[in-house]
């Protein structure tokens, strides 16, 4: 039975293929189930946003109000005024973020180049979660697809109802924020509302299957295959080249991220030399938003013009010159720069807190000097400092994931219940995370939110861990606190300048007092660090790694380094002489000595861990094994549907095109096969001599018979001077008799087969023309 339609008293019955019928009232509900499953994908981007950021119960409020609009006014408003409410909606959801980002209510609805700027950024390539205002952007981006989508999809205009809820889906595809599995998802009910909508309104036969198969395969290749050039300039991607899994390389991995993994590597090699008359950690990178598992930096870099922001309060300064050693992406400084000079600060981004980096890596030699601003740490002015914020700074720096447990809100509290100002609590966390947990670079990533992990599960960790978690802990606390990456002083050989290492490689947190500005805090517990610290440079100098010196420091013995104070030491508590942050050796002994604790992780004397005076060996364990083997089961399961989905277009493009059909009448031309009645052979025979010739001269007019066809080929009137072979005529008896006499042996049929054979193979490539 062909495929067909009909409607029966206003509700249409489609039929499919024999007597299978699918009616609206399943077809119906398939479609805007599609619909939903398109809505649901781009919401669940902005979802995974929300929750780091805050206001995922207003994002699903809004989606809830705005199916539920769109519902009610589908049979009550034509789709341009629906158009236009979602046009307006979109219009006051965008002023309220440009509102919050600094916009005058005044001119808000002028400011359409802050909005288009930004659209711009994020079109080219700035994640969502980066910027500044993230929470309400989304909120202001997710009423008009909604309502647009929605409502033209319970009006029955099933292909213009992809159309907002596409764009949406490809923006976020554009930004980065929407994975492979959530535009995969996407894009699969995209099609899938077209197909079963066309279902459903026309009647369409799923013999169009294949046509939605190849449609489905190229917009999923062309959605996954999005490159755009980065909004702004991004600067090198990797601290070193080459230095992948090391501690260095994670924090500092990108521009605006820094990574949270496993156990990490170290390297002892030089990276840069800082001749200063004070002593400092050195800073390379802020970051104030927490993801859960990730640091991010938000706002957008601009180049270097010269002027930085300056600390409130009253300070003193320093000044350090920097000399890379090696090919660097990052600018140390010590904090708070104040003022840049050299040739490579042409070349220089600053982000929004004030950390300059470089827009292309760092060259052996280059060098540049850093005015730094000396904030009052005491502890008797941040003790009395008080928490008269400003407001840019609550803004940006109290941001706690929304999964954040209240276990840890509980333990948080708990641990700082006797403090009673900021400065204490900072204190007390300080405290509780140095005596409370161990020193490994040996750890596997707890799953979700590293910091509740941290706190409630783990006993051990790098000084990542240990910052992340003390962040988190003040934040909750009303604290504002933000997550540093850098190096520590590294080691002293003038009294002027300093060698700094991978091995010095570090992260710690800033803490904000009003009317001094930030303050560094390291809760990472001190312990062995000198001694192991001395071991593991002597190990790579006994293994001739060159690169673990430069001629100033060859000779110097890691143990003769200065215990100056540095410029910005961890606050002790006077009033509390067993406090370790009273220690003499804080901020002289750097805490995230990589080699702290009772059993450092890269013991040169212990066999199993690497080395890294040169070559790397892996070093991994069981659990890194685990996720490794996981990881790469993540990749080729991406790889394994997208081979899919390229097979299944491939396939459905081959059976639109015929293409089994097209092959088989190829090869038929040069290729007999099997051979079994001699009529129906020298039938064949001439067949594929009909294709032949069709080909070299030109095919078989409708009408004309075949012997016509082969004397018009034949005639001496030809100009061309090509004749036809005299053999074809032989053929062409054959197929005669075969089909309109008495018929031919099998001898005869062999024979014309051998014919057309002969003739075939002439036409090949290189062996010459039908003759």
């Amino acid at each position: 039975m062909s495929t067909q339609s009909s409607s029966h008293a206003g509700d249409r019955t489609v039929t499919l293929d024999g007597d299978r019928r699918v009616g609206s009232d399943v077809l119906r509900p398939l479609a805007l189930g599609c619909v939903l499953v398109l809505t649901a994908s781009y919401v669940s981007v902005l979802y995974g946003i929300t929750q780091v950021v805050g206001g995922s119960r207003s994002l699903f409020a809004i989606v809830g109000c705005m199916l539920l609009t769109a519902t009610l006014f589908a049979r009550v408003i034509r789709p341009w005024t629906a158009g236009a409410l979602a046009i307006v909606a979109a219009g006051f959801g965008f002023a309220y973020y440009l509102t919050a980002a600094g916009v005058e209510l005044g001119v808000v609805f002028t400011a359409g180049g802050a909005l288009i700027s930004d659209t711009v950024a994020l079109a080219t390539g700035l994640p969502v979660l980066r910027m500044v205002q993230a929470g309400i952007w989304t909120l202001g981006f997710v009423p008009a697809p909604v309502f647009l989508s929605w409502y033209l999809a319970v009006r029955g205009r099933y292909a213009l109802s992809v159309v907002p809820g596409g764009i949406a889906l490809g923006f976020l595809v554009l930004t980065g924020d929407a994975g492979t599995l959530t535009t995969l998802i996407g894009t699969l009910a995209a099609i899938g509302t077209i197909a079963v909508g066309e279902l459903e309104r026309r009647g369409g036969s799923i013999a169009q299957a294949d046509l939605l198969a190849v449609l489905f395969a190229v917009i999923v290749a062309l959605s996954l295959s999005v490159t755009v050039v980065p909004g702004e300039p991004t600067g090198p991607t990797h601290l070193v080249q080459g230095e992948d899994g090391s501690l260095e390389a994670t924090i500092d991995s990108a521009p605006q991220r820094s990574g949270i993994s496993g156990q990490v590597d170290l390297s002892p090699e030089v990276r840069f030399t800082v001749e200063s008359d004070r002593r400092s950690y050195w800073r390379t990178g802020v970051y104030d938003r927490f993801s859960g598992d990730e640091w991010i930096r938000t706002g957008q870099s601009n180049r270097y013009d010269g002027r930085l922001a300056n600390p409130p309060g009253n300070y003193e300064t320093v000044r350090q010159t920097v000399t890379a050693e090696t090919e660097l992406g990052i600018m140390p400084v010590a904090p708070q720069p104040l003022a840049l000079s050299g040739d490579v600060t042409q070349r220089t981004t600053v982000s929004r807190d004030g950390q300059p980096r470089p827009e292309t890596p760092l060259q052996e030699g280059d060098q540049y000097t850093v005015e730094s601003a000396v904030v009052d740490s005491s502890p008797t002015a941040l003790r009395n400092a008080g928490t008269d914020y400003p407001e840019e700074v609550t803004e940006y720096y109290l941001q706690t994931p929304e999964e954040t447990s209240s276990e840890f809100r509980e333990r948080t509290a708990e641990i700082t219940a006797d403090a009673e100002n900021p400065y204490e609590k900072a204190i007390e966390i300080e405290r509780h995370l140095r005596s409370s947990k161990g020193y490994s670079l040996e750890v596997s990533q707890p799953a979700g939110n590293v910091a509740d992990g941290f706190l409630l599960e783990m006993d051990e960790g790098y000084c990542v861990y240990f910052a992340t978690t003390m962040t988190q802990m003040l934040r909750e606390e009303g604290v504002p606190a933000r997550y540093v990456t850098g190096y520590t002083s590294g080691q002293q050989v003038d009294d002027d300048e300093y060698v700094v290492r991978g091995l010095d490689a570090h992260s710690w947190v800033e803490v904000y007092f009003p009317d001094h500005g930030w303050v560094r805090f390291d809760p990472t517990p001190g312990g062995s660090r000198s001694e192991v610290h001395t071991e593991r440079l002597e190990e790579a100098r006994a293994n001739g790694n060159e690169d673990a010196d430069t001629d100033e420091s060859e000779d110097v013995s890691i143990g003769d380094e200065d215990e100056n104070d540095p410029l910005e030491p961890s606050a002790p508590d006077p009033n509390d002489p067993n406090d370790p942050a009273d220690d003499p050796d804080n901020g002289t002994e750097p805490a995230d000595d990589p080699n702290n604790g009772t059993e450092p992780a890269d013991d040169p004397n212990n066999e199993s861990n690497p080395s890294d005076s040169g070559d790397r060996t892996d070093g991994s364990t069981a659990d890194d094994d685990s996720s490794l083997i996981e990881s790469l089961h993540t990749v080729t399961r991406e790889t394994a549907v997208l081979g899919l989905v390229v097979l299944v277009g491939l396939a459905a493009g081959a059976r639109r095109i015929d293409a089994t059909t097209r092959l088989r009448r190829e090869v038929g031309v040069y290729w007999h096969g099997s051979r079994a009645d001699p009529d129906r052979d020298a039938e064949r025979a001439f067949d594929r001599l009909e294709r032949l010739l069709g080909r070299q001269y030109r095919p078989r007019s409708r009408g004309e018979s075949a012997r016509a066809y082969l004397q018009a080929l034949s005639t001496p009137a030809r100009t061309d001077g090509d004749r036809l072979d005299p053999r074809a005529q032989q053929v062409l008896e054959y197929y005669e008799r075969a089909t309109y006499g008495n018929g031919v042996s099998r001898a005869e049929a062999d024979e014309a087969i051998a014919i057309v054979d002969d003739l075939a193979r002439k036409r090949l490539p290189g062996i010459g023309r039908l003759r």
